[in-house]
C-alpha cells in the first residue's frame, strides 16, 4: 500500500475530528473502527446489491440461495438454519421466503427428519441462478479488498473474526 493512500482522510477522520473538537472529554477510539466498518458495510451491500441485480435478484435474495447452494446437497434447509446463518429475523426471512419462493427459485416442502416441520430447498432455477451468480459475486467481493496484499488480508480476517466472536458471546 503507497503511503499516500494511508495518510488519506477519509469521512471517518472527518466526523471523528469534529467530535473531538466539540467532545474532547469522549472517548472516541471506537469511532475509528465502527465508523469505518458502518461504511464498509454500506459500501460493500451497494457492490453486492449491483452484482445480483445483474441476476434480477437483491442481495438478500442472492444470499438465501448462494447459502442454500452452499450448504451441499440437497441443497436444503431448515427455516432456523437458514435463519441462524444469515442473521435475520424469522418474520423477515418469512416474508422474504415467501417472495423468493413466488420468484420460483426455492420451494418449501416437508421436513423428512420432522414431519411438523419444513425445509427449503434449491429448485432448478435457483441452482441455475446461483451456478451463475457466486462466480460474479466472489470476484466482486476480492476486488472490493484488491487493494490489500495477502498478508493483510489475513491480518484483518483474524481481527474481524476476533470482533465477531467475541460480541457474539456477549450478545448471546
Amino acid at each position: 500500500m503507497s503511503f499516500e493512500i494511508e495518510k488519506e482522510k477519509d469521512l471517518a477522520d472527518h466526523g471523528i475530528a469534529w467530535w473531538n473538537t466539540e467532545r474532547p472529554e469522549i472517548n472516541t477510539s471506537g469511532k475509528e473502527i465502527t465508523g469505518r466498518l458502518m461504511r464498509l458495510g454500506e459500501m460493500a451491500g451497494n457492490r453486492m446489491n449491483t452484482v445480483s441485480s445483474k441476476f434480477g435478484v437483491k442481495y438478500p435474495t442472492y444470499a438465501i440461495l448462494a447459502t442454500l447452494r452452499a450448504s451441499g446437497p440437497p441443497y436444503a434447509m431448515t427455516p432456523k438454519n437458514l435463519q441462524a446463518t444469515l442473521l435475520v429475523s424469522s418474520g423477515g426471512l418469512s416474508n422474504q421466503l415467501a417472495r423468493i419462493e413466488k420468484q420460483g427459485f426455492i420451494r418449501r416442502v416437508e421436513d423428512p427428519s420432522d414431519g411438523r416441520g419444513v425445509r427449503v430447498e434449491l429448485t432448478e432455477a435457483g441452482m441455475a441462478l446461483t451456478e451463475e451468480a457466486m462466480p460474479a459475486q466472489a470476484a466482486a467481493e476480492v476486488d472490493f479488498i484488491r487493494m490489500l496484499s495477502e498478508e493483510e488480508r489475513k491480518t484483518l480476517e483474524t481481527l474481524l473474526r476476533k470482533v465477531l466472536v467475541v460480541n457474539s458471546i456477549r450478545a448471546g
